[in-house]
């Protein structure tokens, strides 16, 4: 456990313990109003005003849910990287995002009871643009002040074990073939979620609304193409670098032969180090992160980091390293 610069502490008081205090204050206020504002209350508006309405008690729950549950996942999901000592821009942005989120949610849930303290009818409630432009102020300030009050972060992340080139015989050709995919029970997930968009397209048309069936249709297709572009990718290592391709084979990544400068075995947190999953992008580093565990991390010539999750990472390594080698030989 490493908290020598106080990391620990502080993002547990930015990301757990402020949004408890700011849901239970909004919670608070909520119920204090409850007895003064119309039951069902106005809990969405559209452009003409009020369009959608709830009973109170939804509001409390609501908050609860989603202005206390969800940023306390944030803010609590970097607190075992931070206490095994990793340190990074991600693991000071979640707890930051999770006091703006529940600042946010505070300030639109409540507010949206008290302004309509007094109405005998909630479709007579007034705009909610001042109370959203007011919680999207104080959730900015309140995030950028949860960024600033926890301690600047020098990276650091699990040592990686830097590869040896693989020992092959004069003229050997080495190729190294892997998979990057989801967890069995969210490519599951993801799975359930395309074949209930197909059924519904599939309904829809039976049901004979072309102009709905088009819509779900396309909604179905579009989610099948990013299922097959997001959920697993192939992972090559020849002769020309790193080659990692979607299985839709919509995207290509490469990382060039001769731009590697070092290629190792790590593990990766995807929400932790990179802020979720999927192709992310964070300063130095690219990734192609499908779970956590496991990964093959590249450094490029100039700095930057590719990672991409695989089984067996220190074989591939071992082979991009020796590409990486016969690379720079050729060059000279």
């Amino acid at each position: 456990m490493s908290n020598e610069d106080g990391a620990v502490g502080r993002a547990v008081a930015v990301g757990v313990v402020a949004p408890v205090v700011v849901c239970v204050a909004a919670v608070v206020i909520e119920l204090a109003v409850m007895g003064d504002v119309p039951d069902p209350v106005a809990t969405h508006w559209g452009g003409d005003g009020p369009d959608g309405f709830s009973s109170t008690a939804f509001v409390p729950v609501m908050t609860a849910l989603v202005g206390g549950v969800l940023p306390l996942v944030l803010g609590m999901s970097g607190l075992r990287s931070l206490r095994r000592g990793e340190r990074g821009f991600v693991l000071r942005l979640m707890p930051a995002i999770a006091l703006g989120l529940a600042v946010l949610m505070g300030v639109l849930m409540a507010g949206t009871l008290l302004i309509q303290r007094g109405l005998a009818d909630a479709a007579d409630a007034p705009s909610i643009l001042p109370t959203l432009t007011i919680g999207l102020i104080a959730a900015a300030a309140a995030g950028a002040a949860g960024w600033w009050v926890q301690p600047r972060h020098e990276e650091r992340r699990p040592a990686a074990v830097v590869a040896e080139p693989l020992s092959r015989a004069p003229g050997e050709r080495t190729v190294w073939l892997g998979r990057a995919e989801m967890r069995p029970a969210a490519l599951a997930a993801v799975i359930g979620g395309v074949a209930v968009a197909t059924v519904a397209a599939i309904a829809t048309w039976v049901a004979g609304d072309a102009a709905v069936a088009w819509i779900v249709t396309g909604v179905a297709v579009l989610l099948a193409v990013l299922a097959a572009s997001f959920t697993v990718f192939h992972v090559r290592v020849d002769a020309a670098g790193l080659t990692v391709r979607s299985a839709a084979r919509l995207i290509r990544l490469r990382v060039p032969a001769s731009d590697v400068a070092s290629a190792a075995a790590t593990h990766v947190s995807g929400l932790a180090q990179y802020g979720g999953y999927g192709i992310r992008q964070v300063p130095g580093a690219t990734a192609v992160v499908l779970r956590s565990g496991a990964a093959l991390e590249v450094v490029r010539r100039s700095g930057r980091r590719f990672v991409v999750t695989v089984d067996d990472p220190a074989t591939a390594a071992a082979v991009l390293a020796a590409v990486a080698e016969d690379a720079r030989a050729a060059q000279d």
